[in-house]
């Protein structure tokens, strides 16, 4: 299965609005990039479709977004 083509429209829950945050910032800081950016635009999308993916759980959602 690829989590970056097959994922459900799953809501994104309150609480974890900061997961997917946290995730985010990390891997823009890992890139030197910024908030606004079209990469870092790009990186918060997939970390979406990781979610909407069914994949909840930070350390695996670092671990995949870390090597695209």
């Amino acid at each position: 299965m690829d989590p970056f083509n097959s994922f459900r429209d799953y809501p994104i829950l309150p609480g974890h609005v900061a997961i997917l945050e946290g995730v985010l910032t990390r891997a823009l800081e890992e890139r030197n990039l910024s908030f606004g950016s079209e990469e870092a635009d790009q990186l918060a999308r997939r970390i979406v479709k990781l979610y909407q993916s069914g994949i909840r759980e930070p350390g695996q959602m670092w671990e995949m977004i870390r090597t695209i």
